[in-house]
């Protein structure tokens, strides 16, 4: 009988172990498909783990910091999900859609797929809450400012920032032809719708808008990036003539601060290396 009761003890503190063990740890869901849908329901944001099975970074994340106790308590006000671009469609989809450059990144996002924070890289233990924390302050901000079915300027930086260019185009067209959008702004959209079509790869349409910078806001900030990118553009349409010239006339332009022209001349260097 003592045996008996031995036995049972033993099997009952195996089970409470066990148990404390699986909550112990990140659930991640299956697949992103499941995950958007619990997100949208309890309205959390989702931690995307976008990795693959050669990246040692990769591995050192999951040791050392999805196993400290902060992160997976933070985690909890989530959902999470993990991603191999190498072997899911999902995982593809996604690296392509954001522009995921390298292993890991980590994106935080809503379920509508609003970029809330991303982390390129490795982030050891309790420095990886700050990013977690902001990824979940920032969801009650978007819910508040999508609340409302008025077109604004904050909504628009909202969709810019997410590379969501359909519904982006649609809000700065309403609010410019109510004239709600600041000349001294233009710029600045006029350079992000730029960028989200350099991210799609297409560069002709990135320079229309990098053009258009150059050539109605001259004295603006972003002039200087337009012609940064427009250059970044030729390289990687496989052209190194047309933007070494390009950017050898703006080096010699005196009205370019040499802090900026330093940029050029980096970005030139790495032409003539190759």
């Amino acid at each position: 009988m003592k045996n008996r009761n031995l036995i049972i003890i033993m099997i009952s503190l195996l089970t409470i172990i066990s148990c404390e063990n699986s909550y112990a740890e990140i659930r991640w869901e299956k697949n992103l498909a499941t995950a958007i849908k619990k997100a949208k329901s309890k309205n959390l944001p989702i931690m995307i783990d976008i990795y693959t099975d050669w990246c040692s970074w990769c591995k050192e994340l999951d040791k050392n910091t999805y196993s400290n106790e902060e992160v997976i308590e933070t985690a909890k006000k989530m959902v999470s999900v993990k991603l191999n671009p190498e072997n899911s469609e999902e995982g593809e989809e996604i690296a392509r859609k954001y522009g995921v450059q390298g292993y890991p990144t980590i994106l935080f996002i809503n379920a509508d797929g609003f970029v809330l924070e991303n982390v390129g890289g490795y982030v050891e233990g309790e420095k990886f809450v700050p990013y977690m924390k902001n990824a979940i302050d920032k969801l009650g901000k978007i819910n508040v400012i999508l609340s409302s079915k008025e077109p604004s300027l904050e909504k628009l930086d909202l969709y810019m920032e997410s590379g969501n260019e359909t519904e982006a185009t649609k809000i700065f067209n309403d609010l410019l032809g109510k004239k709600s959008i600041p000349d001294e702004a233009m710029p600045k959209y006029l350079l992000g719708f730029g960028l989200i079509r350099a991210q799609q790869s297409d560069y002709d349409g990135a320079n229309s808008y990098f053009d258009r910078i150059i050539k109605e806001y001259p004295k603006s900030e972003e002039v200087y990036m337009a012609h940064y990118y427009k250059a970044v553009g030729m390289i990687l349409s496989g052209d190194t003539d047309k933007p070494k010239k390009y950017l050898e006339n703006l080096i010699k332009n005196s009205n370019i601060p040499n802090n900026i022209k330093t940029q050029y001349q980096t970005l030139l260097s790495y032409i003539n290396e190759d």
